[in-house]
């Protein structure tokens, strides 16, 4: 699997932690549980996560009010009522089906439209586990992504772990 081949690369990379990774780097001398703990560890931002929460005031304050304006009277109090959602709002790539990211992706649809740059800048500036960043199902805070089952099956992949 891809994630697998970077899982690799990055615990055998003499840059520790790789590039755009903030946390405790590996080293030969630590003991595998140690360099687990360290890479489910790890994070890193940039990226636009699969999945993340926001607020309805984070993306009140990306909406362009030139392109809002332009909006019909519907639309204009669909997502006035969307940022008033108390709470967490659930965004990310693979969450454009679903209302938030799907109105904002419905009502603001050019690409390049200064708000969807500004939501995009929105979603790279949260921090997220690395091991979700690169396809691993994330399982609590608590257990990480990557255990070792996961190192196993990366270790008798082509190039394995050392």
């Amino acid at each position: 699997m891809a994630y697998y081949d970077v899982l690799i690369a990055a615990w055998n990379s003499s840059i520790q932690p790789p590039v755009g990774v903030t946390g405790t780097g590996l080293s030969s001398a630590q003991a595998t549980a140690t360099k687990l703990t360290n890479v489910n560890n790890w994070t890193v931002t940039g990226t636009v996560p699969t999945s993340f929460l926001t607020t309805g005031s984070a993306l009140t304050a990306c909406i362009n009010f030139a392109e809002f304006n332009t909006l019909t009277a519907t639309q204009q109090s669909n997502v006035l009522a969307l940022c008033n959602c108390p709470g967490p709002l659930l965004g990310g790539s693979t969450n454009s089906g679903l209302l938030t990211g799907g109105m904002f992706v419905t009502y603001f649809s050019t690409p390049s439209s200064p708000t969807i740059a500004k939501l995009t800048a929105l979603a790279k500036a949260t921090t997220q586990s690395w091991a979700q960043a690169n396809g691993y199902p994330y399982v609590s805070s608590i257990q990480g992504a990557i255990n070792n089952h996961d190192l196993t099956d990366a270790n008798s992949s082509i190039g394995g772990l050392i």
